[in-house]
């Protein structure tokens, strides 16, 4: 279902691109760069917004 997620916005598994997207929270964007795929070292980046939300830069 998690790898869903990311399909459903377009995302190939086999062509790694840099994608970025904001989260509502900090355990919200752990949780998405840890769905199958999961993320691994340095293909994931996060910046958080003043808001409490966070930017999400990930490589995929």
């Amino acid at each position: 279902m998690a790898s869903n997620a990311k399909r459903a916005l377009g995302l190939d598994e086999s062509t790694k691109i840099w994608h970025a997207t904001v989260s509502p929270s900090p355990e919200g964007a752990a949780e998405f760069v840890n769905r199958p795929p999961a993320q691994g070292a340095g293909e994931a980046a996060f910046s958080n917004r003043s808001d409490g939300s966070v930017d999400v830069y990930y490589y995929l």
